[in-house]
């Protein structure tokens, strides 16, 4: 070897503490690695895959439930029914609404473009996110699996009421004024047509789901959550009780009026 003595070449090796593992040294003139971060090539085919990952659509409706009881909802009706010969879902809280922007209208670019970036994470980030639950735009994503088309609805400052409309398989939205009457506090979810497995989809199997998989949340947030099945003209209470399994978790049954 050259460029050391004989001194050198022979000195024993330096001690390691015990248990320590010999990290093998970088041969002169090599190159430190390359570092970076990951990055998605494709945005819309991401989009795509986390929209699919969310299989089950009782677990997607209480994904909507989660959604009103981080927006400090304290009543949220979920509605089966048709209309214009179409089966449409429901989900209506009287919770925050949509945060809004700079002209005091509900965000929706924001909510539509920042994906896996949520407003609830940006809370949490901010230390005001406690007790808030799971991403809002995954979330919005799993109606994929319940039905074509998203409309959510919320009102902005000016007391007018606002609608984005998502639509399966597409990667554009639209957002407009809506003409109602009167704009009520909160948001709505309104889900149509629904895939043609979901229209079978009854208000009691959704009911009895929400009992079991939300029972802690909806008791801890003292929140009354109904559940109103037009077509089968019945009415149901998610009434989680304490000191029962799942299975045994019951909500109080009521007729709806034709």
């Amino acid at each position: 070897m050259t460029g050391m003595s004989e001194d050198e070449r022979f000195a024993p090796a330096a001690a390691q503490p015990a248990g320590a593992v010999a990290r093998p040294r970088r041969p002169r003139g090599a190159k430190a690695a390359d570092r970076g971060r990951l990055k998605i090539g494709d945005d819309w085919n991401a989009i795509r895959i986390i929209a699919l990952s969310q299989s089950n659509p009782l677990k997607a409706i209480a994904e909507f439930v989660e959604n009103s009881i981080d927006a400090h909802a304290k009543t949220i009706t979920i509605t089966r029914g048709r209309e214009h010969g179409e089966h449409y879902l429901s989900i209506r809280d009287d919770g925050d609404g949509v945060p809004r922007d700079e002209d005091g209208k509900p965000n929706f670019k924001y909510v539509a473009t920042h994906i896996c970036d949520s407003i609830k994470r940006r809370l949490k980030t901010e230390g005001a996110g406690a007790g808030l639950q799971g991403e809002f735009g995954i979330g919005l994503l799993s109606f994929w699996t319940v039905g074509d088309q998203l409309t959510m609805i919320s009102t902005g400052a000016d007391q007018r009421s606002y609608q984005m409309i998502l639509s399966k398989g597409q990667s554009g939205y639209s957002v407009s004024p809506r003409r109602v009457l009167f704009a009520e506090r909160g948001t709505e979810l309104k889900i149509s047509p629904l895939l043609e497995g979901i229209r079978t989809l009854s208000g009691e199997k959704i009911q009895w789901y929400l009992a079991s998989e939300l029972r802690d949340r909806i008791r801890q947030a003292q929140v009354r959550v109904t559940v109103i099945d037009k077509l089968a003209r019945k009415q149901y209470e998610v009434e989680p009780r304490a000191g029962r399994s799942p299975c045994c978790w019951s909500g109080r049954k009521s007729i709806v009026p034709s």
